[in-house]
C-alpha cells in the first residue's frame, strides 16, 4: 500500500516534465522518432531534414517524385505518427 507522499517513478517523471515545461519538446522528439520508425529505412535515405513547429511536422525530401507520392497519403502518415506518440499531437504533415 502506497503512503500519501509516495509516487511511482513514471508519475514523478511526468510531474517533472510538466513542471519544467518540457512536454512540447518531448512530443516533438517523439514525432521525429515516429517518422523514422514508421516510415522505414527506405524513406530515411530520402529524408534530408525533419522538424516540428506549431504541431506541424515538416519533412524535407530530396526526391520530388517521392514528395508527390507521399502527399497523397498525408492522412495515413499523420495517423501512424500520432498513434506512435500516443496522442493527437501532430495536426499536419508538410513536405518541403
Amino acid at each position: 500500500m502506497k503512503k500519501k507522499n509516495e509516487v511511482t517513478i513514471s508519475e514523478a517523471i511526468r510531474y517533472f516534465i510538466k513542471e519544467h515545461g518540457m512536454e512540447d519538446k518531448i512530443l516533438q522528439s517523439m514525432a521525429i522518432d515516429a517518422w523514422h520508425d514508421q516510415m522505414g529505412d527506405f524513406l530515411k535515405n530520402y529524408t534530408d531534414q525533419l522538424f516540428v513547429r506549431n504541431q506541424v511536422l515538416f519533412v524535407k525530401l530530396n526526391s520530388p517524385a517521392l514528395k508527390s507520392e507521399l502527399s497523397y497519403g498525408k492522412s495515413k502518415i499523420l495517423n501512424h505518427i500520432n498513434q506512435y506518440i500516443g496522442e493527437e499531437y501532430i495536426k499536419e504533415v508538410k513536405f518541403l
